[in-house]
């Protein structure tokens, strides 16, 4: 059986795939990501909840959704940065 990429998630797959964001996050960008991952762990706890309030998880996803493209848009130009910081001994 094939699941409808249209219709929503249940809240407890959300939550597990909340779960599994945050510990990519805590594994690979600590610092970075701390503003993203706040916003992932609010939104894990409401999917969790016996009546999560839908509206809520919408917007805090949508927040997560345009932190993450910002955040990968600017990830390269970071690292060039970081890259010529270390080349000075600045880092």
């Amino acid at each position: 059986m094939t699941t409808d990429p249209k219709l929503p998630a249940a809240p407890q797959d959300l939550a597990t795939a909340l779960a599994a964001s945050l510990k990519a996050i805590d594994d690979d960008y600590t610092e970075e990501m701390r503003e993203l991952r706040a916003l992932f762990e609010e939104a894990r706890q409401e999917a969790e909840k016996d009546e999560p309030n839908g509206q809520k998880l919408k917007a805090l996803l949508a927040d997560a959704n345009e932190m993450a493209r910002t955040f990968a848009t600017l990830d390269p130009a970071w690292q060039a940065v970081q890259r010529v910081a270390r080349l000075f001994g600045i880092l």
